[in-house]
């Protein structure tokens, strides 16, 4: 990397770096590095590659007695084919400076970014957040906090659990004219789950907001080849984690059915850890509500963002069912903006974005701040997290 002055950079010139490298999941490393030297610059201790994962890293901060310590959590991939229309390169702007800031007006605590690749799904770190709370990162952790940009304000937002599944189907080929009889094909097993996934759609609960959405990958080469090979990937989704074991094993009865009516054998594997639901703390969530409403932005309550029905999925929710975690939402685009388009992209680098990154980063730091600093507050969030209000 060129020789940079680090402590020059400023959140939106990171932000728009970040978003011109546009480094896709397992693979960020200039946008890692880029991270990691910042943070060094700033004061902050930075291991790399933390946990064993390349383009993850852990920074801290130390200050008085060291007690008690928030984490803020750094994206930094990019969406495959089309680039930052996730808005990742604002959330490690937002979380980077958020943390610089709040480590120099506490007077006790630890201040943690940890580098959380891959939140996409792309490459072999998949869902990092989930590897590394599986590896005990957040064991030391008291709060974690984090934000993600889209077309409004809100928190408490709610997450489908998902697990994607790759089924590769194996059958017989033969010359579809010469001997269609000693053909086995695996595109019909594939067509045929793929029917059968979608009539299963018709008979789920209704309240566990079940999506079902896959595509054939693989079905065959010559048309007049009985194809003996086919791969189908889906991705499995509820709202209710007990009910998504329901549906995945509902999902395998269906594959070994349409394997028996076509006479062919499968294997199935998972692609990266089941992303969970989230465990939402009200009394976290209305605290940072508090914060962002003094700042002069309107947001929706608590219970009125509760009663939406969860439109997507991220590894952050199984954050939120180790320690008390929360990911606001920030404004960067129109309402009714759809997410991962080419609007969406051009909303992550649009100066427009500016203003609410800068609004963000002044909630996250004060949010830490305060929580370092209220002791009555840090033992109700956590109460609240052993016992679940529901």
């Amino acid at each position: 990397m060129e020789s940079t002055d680090f402590q020059d950079y400023s959140p939106w010139s990171l932000a728009l770096k970040i978003h011109e490298l546009s480094e896709v999941g397992s693979s960020e490393f200039k946008s890692s590095e880029l991270i990691e030297n910042i943070l060094e610059k700033n004061g902050f201790k930075v291991e790399r590659g933390y946990k064993g994962i390349p383009t993850s890293f852990r920074a801290e901060i130390t200050v008085g007695k060291g007690k008690p310590t928030v984490a803020f959590l750094a994206e930094y991939d990019a969406l495959l084919g089309i680039g930052h229309a996730c808005g990742h390169n604002l959330i490690a702007a937002a979380n980077v400076f958020a943390a610089i800031d709040a480590s120099r007006k506490i007077k006790d605590g630890t201040v943690v970014v940890i580098g959380t690749p891959d939140e996409e799904g792309t490459g072999d770190y998949s869902g990092s957040k989930i590897l590394l709370a599986n590896k005990g990162s957040f064991n030391d952790i008291d709060l974690v906090l984090g934000a993600h940009p889209g077309s409004e304000w809100n928190v408490a937002s709610q997450a489908l659990a998902v697990q994607d599944v790759e089924v590769t189907f194996k059958g017989r080929s033969s010359h579809e004219a010469a001997n269609p009889d000693q053909g086995r094909s695996a595109l019909d097993a594939a067509i045929l789950t793929y029917t059968a996934v979608n009539m299963l759609r018709q008979h789920v609960r209704r309240d566990a907001n079940v999506v079902m959405h896959g595509v054939i990958r693989e079905g065959g080469g010559a048309s007049n080849v009985t194809p003996d090979r086919s791969v189908l990937v889906f991705g499995i989704r509820s709202s209710d984690l007990n009910y998504h074991g329901v549906l995945m094993s509902r999902f395998e009865t269906i594959v070994k059915g349409c394997c028996i009516a076509t006479e062919t054998e499968y294997t199935m594997k998972r692609i990266g850890p089941l992303f969970s639901t989230v465990k939402v703390n009200r009394t976290l969530s209305n605290f940072i509500r508090e914060i962002i409403v003094s700042k002069g932005v309107e947001v929706p309550t608590v219970e009125e963002t509760m009663k939406r029905l969860p439109g997507g999925s991220t590894d952050f929710a199984n954050v939120t069912q180790v320690v008390p975690a929360i990911e606001l939402h920030f404004q960067i685009a129109p309402a009714g903006t759809p997410w991962h388009s080419k609007k969406s992209l051009e909303a992550a680098r649009s100066p427009e974005a500016k203003r609410p990154l800068a609004t963000v980063i002044e909630v996250l730091s004060e949010a830490a701040q305060r929580y370092m600093k209220d002791p009555d507050l840090r033992k109700k969030i956590r109460n609240e997290f052993d016992h679940p209000v529901f």
